[in-house]
């Protein structure tokens, strides 16, 4: 009873729809909620949650509000599932962790449990070991493929491709008169400056050629020209993953040193001379390693 009108509750899902119902996702369509009566001991639903992990969840019809063992177990079940869905679609090499997904969970748990522990006389966390359960919460494929079209799956994509965009933001350069924490950069006098446009960094293949660039400086000047040593073959950025390409001490060092700034667009003068160096000139030997 509420307020001393009787609910309409028959089964554990009507229970949900109380949760559920005039809730909407991101696109303003109602939530889609995915149900499975896994067997006589447990009942899981899933939908989407745009306030970080949530679960409503009861052992023996006792309400476990901060969870417990039990709600560990399903969660685990179906982030490893999920993360398989997203190695598929996941073409943009992004990294998503198991946390990111349980992030936009809502989760409903319902089951009996042999003998189950709590860690206070009010029993809001279940403790007890999921290997003491006394069953198995073991999802059909129709289940996971149903949570794989919820949503769930381009939620996460979503978030993850939008946070790894702001960690390249974040590493983007930008137009400053000098530069500190990059080894081996012998930087142009001018670079960074109104005079930017007008200097040219020479990438040299390894330590040894970068000495004969330096040593050509005394002729031509440090005004206009900087030196930066490149180890080996650089990584193709076109084919790599975000990932790779924050981890790639080289390649960040290059978009600090030049001044490039992600997704921006090189089409005219006037965005050529937002950039440290106006032109980069590759030193390379001439050898098959120099040819690449």
């Amino acid at each position: 009873y509420l307020n001393g009108e009787r609910l309409k509750i028959n089964k554990f899902k009507d229970y949900i729809d109380l949760y559920i119902k005039g809730k909407e996702d991101e696109n303003g369509q109602p939530l889609k909620v995915v149900y499975e009566k896994v067997n006589d001991r447990w009942e899981v639903a899933l939908t989407l949650s745009d306030r970080g992990f949530q679960q409503v969840s009861f052992v023996n019809s006792i309400s476990t509000s901060k969870g417990g063992k039990h709600v560990d177990s399903v969660t685990d079940s179906v982030v490893k599932n999920v993360l398989e869905v997203l190695k598929k679609k996941n073409k943009g090499g992004v990294n998503i962790k198991p946390f990111q997904v349980k992030n936009h969970m809502w989760l409903f748990v319902n089951c009996l449990i042999v003998n189950p522990t709590f860690d206070s006389q009010t029993k809001e966390n279940m403790t007890l070991q999921a290997k003491s359960f006394g069953s198995k919460c073991t999802f059909s494929e129709k289940f996971i493929n149903a949570v794989s079209k919820s949503g769930l799956v381009e939620s996460v994509l979503t978030w993850a491709k939008f946070k790894a965009q702001t960690e390249l933001v974040k590493a983007s350069g930008k137009k400053q008169s000098k530069l500190k924490g990059i080894p081996k950069l012998e930087d142009a006098n001018d670079a960074g400056t109104k005079n930017a446009h007008l200097c040219t960094l020479i990438l040299t293949e390894g330590d040894s050629a970068k000495t004969l660039a330096v040593s050509g400086l005394s002729v031509v000047g440090r005004d206009h020209y900087g030196v930066f040593p490149l180890k080996g073959k650089p990584l193709n950025v076109r084919d790599a993953s975000h990932k790779q390409v924050l981890e790639n001490v080289e390649i960040n060092n290059l978009i600090k040193i030049v001044g490039l700034q992600y997704k921006k667009k090189y089409n005219s003068v006037d965005d050529l001379k937002s950039l440290r160096y106006g032109k980069v000139m590759i030193m390379a030997d001439q050898d098959q390693d120099g040819s690449h």
